[in-house]
């Protein structure tokens, strides 16, 4: 059995008893709940030609639609653009099949959260629309685009892209998509009056349509703002409304979604054996559904939990299944087709800019000379001649600009790298000058006034001797002192851990990522050396200025673990992240592998762009890096 299997398995015998004393609390599905209707199959098995196998396909496609059952839809679509591909009908005739089922084919993606995947097909689609001509198919596929930079936390562009969709007014569905989107967008920005605008306009919409899906949709994201403006009462009926409602009518993907939030709820009011009882089902759901982007959300609500109630042993199994989860999402995108096309798009949108205003210029350009050629045949070389160079001398001015600007932010970021190396050089000379002169104090002076003052002690009846011997020894306390003044005493007399967390408090403010540490088990941990905990502060020190100057991200979390003779430091943030494979390293990670390479210490670390970054340093724990 694979680790997946293990966690579902151990998650369903966790949950089994918990339901045992509480029939009824929560229900979950006990086996995947859907079942293609026969009736469907028959008409798409018994249907003859390319054209009548697609028609007979869409009521198949719209009943897994609706239900979440997303990897049916993308098992069925593929199947039927292979065999459109591969069919005799002339291109031509092929683009309307091709329209709407690249369209459908790549909402599933998106539903999958495979958001390469999605643009992929939304391109095609576009494509397909445009020779079309079909304007309505090109602004699904467009707002399909604009969900997919939102999902990438490409926010300003994803909302950009919104309100262009709504200048080309739409049809009243789509406009309202786009509202229910906005809402989406301006709740991840933390703009609740925006958010409750647009999602109570789109859900007004989808309840008088008596559009049941799209309704519930709107209806939890009104349940979300209503959770961060701290109404927690109405926020726990909303999701529980629309969990109920999403089960009774198999609308699988709202109900791990509302089973989600249900189970934060829980935890945060302190319900954990109810938290734990409902996330479980709704992860065992997920991962008989292969929802993997549900089963991502689960899997860091579960983790909170077991690390809220101490059990860092689960919570640690639980962070590698979602390290897993994220990786196969990843390693089933194509990345390299899918930014081709994304650049063919944008180059053919501007090629179509340009040759716009290139036919108004000329179309401006025959008015004039019709209208004057009769009585400026002689002025209108001249004329002409002055445009030109009007224009390049607003175009020269533009480009001076330009230029100007680039080299005030070069400046200015050389400047910033310029600082920030003194200031790290300056810090790391400071601290080894520090500990030199304290190992000098300690082991030289010190030592030579400890053996005066043996030597004098052994002196006897010799007048003035007493406070000779007095004066050494005072003089030997202060040697001392002054030693133990240069090497920080934090690391000797705080415990260690609470020291970390004081550090990690001093950014709680407003505006900040908000951090969360843990440490299993805290009294082993504070046991480890005076340099090895000198270290591992600064490190984190490190990792945490990274984490504020580059990944804007909103969440932190930072886990210390001592487990099977090793340390383990895993530190996450949902920022923007970067590729490991072209990114270069700057100062910080290269500081941090100097360190770590005086303990053996091994850093990996996990990022890809718009996903987050997770960094894991492991150290083994030899006797001599521990305290006396």
């Amino acid at each position: 059995m694979n680790k997946s299997g293990l966690i579902c398995t151990y998650i369903l015998i966790t949950c089994l008893p918990c339901l045992a004393q509480n029939p009824g609390t929560f229900t979950g599905y006990g086996q995947l709940p859907v079942k293609t209707p026969d009736s469907l199959l028959q008409k798409l098995t018994h249907a003859e030609g390319i054209k009548k196998k697609i028609q007979a396909a869409q009521p198949l496609l719209t009943f897994h639609s609706a239900h979440g059952t997303t990897d049916s839809v993308i098992f069925y679509s593929q199947q039927l653009i292979d065999a459109l591909n591969q069919s005799p009908l002339k291109s031509g005739d092929k683009l309307p099949y091709q329209a709407t089922l690249y369209h459908t084919l790549a909402n599933a993606y998106s539903e999958q959260g495979l958001h390469d995947e999605a643009l992929r097909f939304y391109l095609e689609g576009i494509r397909a629309a445009e020779a079309l001509g079909n304007s309505a198919a090109v602004n699904n596929n467009k707002l399909g685009i604009a969900n997919v930079y939102f999902a990438r936390n490409e926010h300003a562009k994803a909302i950009a892209a919104y309100n262009a969709l709504l200048a080309t007014n739409p049809d009243e569905q789509l406009k309202h998509f786009v509202y229910q989107r906005l809402g989406v967008a301006y709740l991840q920005q933390k703009d609740l009056p925006q958010a409750k605008q647009y999602t109570e306009k789109a859900h007004s919409y989808f309840q008088q349509a008596h559009q049941l899906k799209n309704e519930l949709q709107t209806k939890l994201t009104l349940g979300i703002i209503a959770e961060l403006d701290r109404h927690t009462e109405e926020a726990f009926s909303i999701y529980n409304e629309v969990k109920n409602n999403a089960q009774q009518h198999q609308f699988f993907d709202l109900y791990t979604q509302a089973g989600q939030r249900l189970g934060d709820l829980l935890i945060a009011g302190g319900e954990y054996e109810n938290a734990k009882r409902l996330l479980s089902m709704v992860y065992a759901n997920a991962m008989q559904w292969n929802d993997l982007n549900a089963q991502l959300k689960v899997l860091n609500s579960l983790r909170n939990l077991h690390a809220t109630t101490g059990d860092y042993k689960n919570a640690y199994a639980l962070m590698t299944q979602y390290l897993g989860a994220s990786r196969e999402v990843l390693n089933r995108q194509n990345k390299k087709e899918i930014n081709e096309l994304e650049i063919k798009y944008q180059t053919v949108q501007k090629e179509k800019e340009i040759l716009n205003k290139e036919n108004e210029l000329n179309h401006q350009k025959t008015i004039k000379f019709s209208l004057l050629i009769g009585f400026l045949a002689i002025l209108l070389p001249v004329i002409g001649l002055l445009y030109m160079y009007y224009q390049k001398l607003q175009a020269q001015s533009r480009l001076n600009a330009t230029m100007e600007e680039m080299n005030q932010q070069r400046i200015t970021a050389l400047l910033k790298d310029k600082e920030l190396a003194l200031l790290k050089a300056s810090v790391s000379g400071q601290e080894k000058e520090r500990k030199r002169i304290a190992g000098e104090l300690h082991d030289s002076i010190g030592g030579n006034l400890a053996a005066i003052k043996l030597q004098l002690s052994n002196q006897h009846n010799v007048n003035g001797l007493k406070g000779l011997i007095q004066q050494v020894d005072d003089t030997y306390h202060q040697v001392r002192g002054l030693s133990h003044d240069l090497v920080p005493e934090k690391f000797s007399e705080t415990g260690f851990t609470e020291l970390i967390s004081g550090y990690l408090r001093q950014f709680d403010v407003p505006g900040n990522a908000r951090i969360s540490f843990q440490a299993y088990p805290a009294e082993e941990i504070d046991l480890i050396g005076t340099t090895l905990k000198v270290e591992i502060y600064k490190i984190i020190q490190e990792l945490i200025t990274n984490a504020q100057k580059h990944s804007q991200a909103s969440k932190v979390e930072i886990q210390l673990t001592h487990m099977d003779g090793t340390l383990k430091l895993l530190f996450e943030d949902n920022g923007k992240g970067f590729s490991t494979e072209t990114a270069r390293q700057g100062f910080g990670f290269r500081n941090i592998r100097e360190r770590l390479k005086h303990f053996d210490g091994v850093l990996s670390i996990d990022s890809f762009p718009s996903k987050g970054t997770v960094i894991d340093i492991e150290i083994p724990l030899k006797p001599a890096w521990y305290e006396a």
